[in-house]
């Protein structure tokens, strides 16, 4: 999906909101870069792997401020599905997040 045009802050932003779901998804998960969609409201798409189980976690909000803060919010919400599904299941499990 084509990135849409954003200020120079916005992308500082962005590299500073990849960053910080690296830190709240924790060791041992590989991130892929985070997307963003503007169509109204601002939508943050973060995919991310633990093993063999692939996971992807959404943020929506009006501007990117209330994005991040609804994506952070998912990851940790999905952190512990996550981290549950491969103890239950193993990493064999390919399952989707929010």
């Amino acid at each position: 999906m084509p990135q849409p045009t954003i200020s120079d802050a916005d992308e500082r932003y962005l590299e500073e909101i990849a960053k910080d779901c690296e830190r709240v998804l924790g060791a041992g998960i590989e991130v892929e870069p985070l997307e963003l969609e503007t169509n109204g409201d601002v939508v943050l798409h973060l995919r991310y792997r633990l093993g063999e189980i692939a996971w992807a976690s959404d943020g929506r909000g009006p501007d990117l401020l209330a994005a991040h803060s609804d994506l952070r919010q998912r990851l940790v919400e999905d952190r512990l599905a996550l981290g549950f599904q491969a103890l239950v299941f193993g990493e064999g499990l390919r399952v989707g997040g929010s």
